[in-house]
Parts: structure tokens; sequence; C-alpha cells
């Protein structure tokens, strides 16, 4: 393993691989930022703010190392893989030395989970920075697994490894199959409505006359202040609904001091819906230029069986971020509790996916074994 801060050079693509170790990571937001607006990379998931916030809510508990590669060519910063490193049991009793990307911890319930997860490179030197990464790990002999999960790379990542296994002494694994969903906003809220299906517009914007007749319903942005009030008013409503709360412990921490780091940048797009003088549903959106997504969400499920607190709260919030320009509106991966509603809102889909690299001379083996046994 090579020491932070030193240097090598990755012949087939011309970059040098520096390692930066944290303190260079929280010292170079600028550079990190800069190189993200250059990229494809997602904006918010792989954002210097969400990955931070992240590594400080949930690095100790899960006992990671740092790894983070930086590749330049020349003195130009052109691609980064934050990664780290840690001890995992996988199938209850396979010890395996896990490689992840920072903002995924694979098959462990506790820390929050990032989508879009890829390395942040400019769109041509992306594979390139794919492939160098793939050299790197592939070249160090202690870990046994490196994992990358809910990432809309999955094939580009496969390739860089079979290109640089061709004896397949490494079993790569693609699983975990699933679909983020977006609508498309960037011709205005009406023309997005005149798309839908008849009942899901009914839905989301036809029945907020019902709604009103009960008492005057308020659609109300959630300000700096109020930001734990309503992650409070966030978790009730989603123990309403699901019998547990939305966020706790870690997971709380990291989501309430997010929120209050984006909210002083204005990215915040949180909002509650009142009927009378009762919070009925929350929506906690993060805005990130022209994309807003979906992070949670949490109503009242029997203050009005007649109608979807949630599918009216997620119309008035789409109206209002048509009006600041958003484009898309993502609802991310996942499903309904009884219905899929993000595919009926939705003009486009995102394919995700898990790769898992397997090397050693038991995992490749075993797992090879339990695939065939399982086609």
């Amino acid at each position: 393993m090579m020491v932070p801060g030193t240097s090598a050079l990755i012949e087939d693509d011309a970059l040098t691989l520096r390692r930066w170790s944290v303190a260079d990571w929280l010292s170079n937001e600028a550079a990190w930022s800069a190189l993200l607006g250059r990229s494809r990379a997602d904006p918010l998931f792989l954002s210097w703010e969400w990955l931070t916030q992240w590594w400080q809510c949930f690095a100790t508990e899960l006992a990671a190392t740092p790894e983070i590669l930086a590749f330049y060519r020349a003195d130009e910063l052109v691609g980064l893989a934050p990664l780290y490193r840690r001890r995992v049991v996988r199938s209850g009793m396979l010890p395996a030395s896990s490689i992840q990307p920072v903002g995924l911890a694979w098959r462990d319930p506790g820390p929050v989970i990032s989508e879009y997860l890829d390395v942040l490179a400019a769109e041509e030197q992306a594979q390139a920075v794919r492939r160098a990464c793939a050299r790197v790990l592939l070249g160090e002999p202690t870990w046994t697994e490196w994992v990358i999960g809910f990432t809309a790379a999955g094939p580009h990542w496969s390739e860089a490894f079979a290109r640089l296994d061709p004896g397949g002494r490494q079993y790569v694994r693609n699983l975990d199959r699933s679909a983020s969903h977006q609508a498309d906003l960037s011709q205005g809220f009406g023309p997005y409505l005149c798309a839908l299906g008849r009942s899901t517009r009914r839905s989301l914007w036809g029945l907020r006359r019902r709604l009103a007749v009960q008492a005057k319903v308020r659609f109300e942005w959630l300000t700096a202040d109020e930001i734990d009030a309503g992650f409070g008013d966030l978790n009730r409503l989603h123990q309403l609904r699901w019998n547990k709360p939305a966020f706790t412990g870690s997971r709380l921490a990291f989501h309430t001091g997010l929120a209050k780091r984006l909210a002083s940048r204005g990215e915040l797009a949180a909002s509650r819906l009142r009927v009378g003088s009762e919070v009925v549903s929350v929506l906690y959106d993060i805005r990130k230029g022209a994309c807003q997504y979906n992070i949670s969400m949490g109503f009242n499920p029997v203050f009005n069986r007649k109608v979807s607190l949630g599918l009216i709260h997620l119309g008035y919030a789409m109206e209002a971020a048509a009006e600041r320009q958003v484009n898309t509106y993502d609802f991310l991966a996942g499903r309904g509790q009884r219905r899929d509603y993000k595919r009926s809102l939705s003009q486009r889909c995102r394919e995700l996916s898990c790769v898992q690299v397997l090397r050693g001379h038991l995992l490749p083996s075993l797992y090879r074994w339990h695939d065939r046994a399982r086609s």
C-alpha cells in the first residue's frame, strides 16, 4: 500500500496517482467542486458536502480506513475515486477486506445510502479514470472484495476490471438491479401535467380542491431555523405510515447537519403542507442546480382517506420547483408502500446496479458456485 501523499504513474492512461489523506480531502473543497462541475458525476451524491458529512457521521462506526485516489495528468487533477476500506463478514461467516466508495456501506442498514456513485472525472476522462482506479486496486494484494452499489455505471466498471483481468482470476458479479425515476419539468409544470395519465394528474393536482374543503391548505418552505422541527414532523408522520421514524441516531445527525449546511447555500428545498393549523405532510428535498431530489417524505395516512396527501404535496413541490427553473425532479430509487407511484409520475428512468469484485483463494470459488446453483 502506498503512503498517503506519494505518487505513482499509471502508464496505460498517462495518469499519475496521488493518495489523498482525509486532511487533503477536507482542504480541497474548491478543487473537488471544480472537478465535479466538469464531470457528469451526480452533483448531490458525489458532492464534497454530501460525502464529507457521510464520512464524519459514519466512518468511525464502520471502522473505515480512507483510500482516496486522486489522478492527475501533469499537474491537473482529472479524476477522484473517494474510497475506503473496512472488514466485513458476508453470508454470516465469510470474512472479507472490503473496499467501497465513500457514501456506501453495502449490505449494512445503518449508514445513509447514496445513489449514482462513480468516480469524479470529466466525461471524456471518466473511463480512463475507472481503468486507472481498477489497475491500482488490482495491484494491491490486501483486499478480497471491491463493491460499488447504486451506480448507473455498472457496465463501465465491469469492463474496466475485465479488461485488466482477462484470465478471470477475479470474479465480477452484477446484482441488486433497480431503477430511479425522474420527472421532466423542463417545459414547465403545466406541460408536465398534460403529459401524465388522467388518474395520476387528478391525484397530483385535481384533488387539491377536495382537500381545501376541510380547511385552508398552505404549502410552506422550511426555513433554516425550522430544520430540527421539520425533521421532528417528518419522523412523526413517517412513524404513522411506516411504523418507524424516517431517521434516527447518526442518520438523523447526517441529514440535519447536511440540511443546515445546504440551507445556508439556498439548496435545501424541504417543505411542509398544512391543512388549517395541522402539518399533514413533509417533503425533504434538496436542489442542486436544475435538479431537485426527493430524499424522503412523510404524511398522515388517515387525515383524509379520499386523497393522497403525499401526491398532492409532491404536486405543490414540483410546481414550485418548475417556477425556480428546475428541469428534473428526481424521485430516486425505491417503490411506494402500495404501488409504484414514481413510475407513474416520471418520464425517464436510470438503471442502477451493484458491481462486486471478489478475489483470493476462497471467495471467488464460493460465489461462483452459489450463483450457478441459483441460476
